[in-house]
């Protein structure tokens, strides 16, 4: 894809590596650049100023961050803004982790982001107060609770969020024929601190796109926390016509180009320090 990226190094509190790309806003690669590229290596140069606005972009529960997200991360860095993707531990090239595939998500995994984040802001490129992270399904619900406990955080875009776990496994239960004994939650996992409880007090900028054939994370559920958010929250609910919850039915991947359209707009819109202004005591 031609894509100028870098590895950073990113070691967690508890001694987990997770693998962690750095993709600084860059212009597309030219022709000759994408036909030859091995003569025609390209070198960084920032277009514009140097320290732009960053979108952090995490996985749903599987997968790892050398598929879908390589896309966004070529369309959002034309746009001006560094990209950054990582893998959960038990992922990929991250430390190995044993995982039992009933549980819907693990704790840990806030504790890889947070340390994603902490060395994602010490890069040069970085605009100090103008990082999103992104999340889509089980990734959604993980940044929105990131967002809110972390304030190096500043805006949060999330695809098929569910408002909390006591609404959304009766669904994975119905529509996946699950056992709910195969849709476990950690004991230690903060599920007050699930979208709809914690929206009443996000004050960040806060995006969302879902499907509206979306049966796991249906529309209401979306537009519970959107209605949900203080007045004063920048907000945006994005429905996509014949999408549903993911893989070829993905709303990002359906009403591709819109997505990115809009979320750059808005992202460019409600970041305080791309307008000279300091980001509020929430962020």
């Amino acid at each position: 894809m031609g894509l100028i990226y870098r590895n950073l190094e990113v070691i967690t509190n508890d001694g987990y590596k997770i693998e962690t790309w750095f993709f600084p806003a860059q212009n597309p690669p030219s022709e000759s650049e994408l036909r030859n590229p091995n003569e025609n290596r390209r070198t960084h140069e920032a277009p514009g100023e140097a320290k732009r606005p960053t979108i952090i972009i995490c996985n749903g529960d599987a997968g790892n961050m050398s598929y879908f997200q390589l896309y966004l991360a070529k369309n959002w860095t034309s746009r001006g803004f560094n990209v950054v993707t990582f893998d959960w531990r038990g992922f990929g090239k991250s430390s190995p982790f044993a995982m039992d595939r009933n549980y819907l998500c693990y704790t840990e995994m806030l504790e890889d982001y947070r340390a994603v984040i902490r060395k994602t802001s010490e890069q040069e490129e970085v605009l100090d107060g103008a990082t999103a992270i992104v999340g889509w399904s089980t990734g959604a619900y993980l940044s929105m609770i990131t967002a809110h406990t972390d304030n190096l955080v500043n805006a949060f875009i999330g695809r098929s969020l569910p408002t909390d776990f006591d609404d959304f496994i009766p669904l994975v239960m119905q529509y996946k024929n699950k056992t709910r004994n195969e849709l476990l939650v950690p004991d230690d996992f903060p599920t007050e601190l699930m979208p709809v409880h914690i929206a009443p007090e996000f004050e960040k900028p806060l995006f969302l796109i879902v499907g509206e054939n979306d049966f796991r994370t249906p529309v209401w559920m979306s537009r519970k926390i959107i209605e949900s958010l203080p007045e004063t929250t920048p907000k945006e609910l994005m429905i996509v016509e014949n999408a549903a919850h993911g893989g070829k039915e993905d709303p990002m991947l359906i009403a591709f180009d819109d997505f990115i359209k809009r979320t750059s707009d808005f992202l460019m819109a409600n970041l305080r320090p791309l307008h000279g202004e300091r980001p509020s005591a929430a962020e």
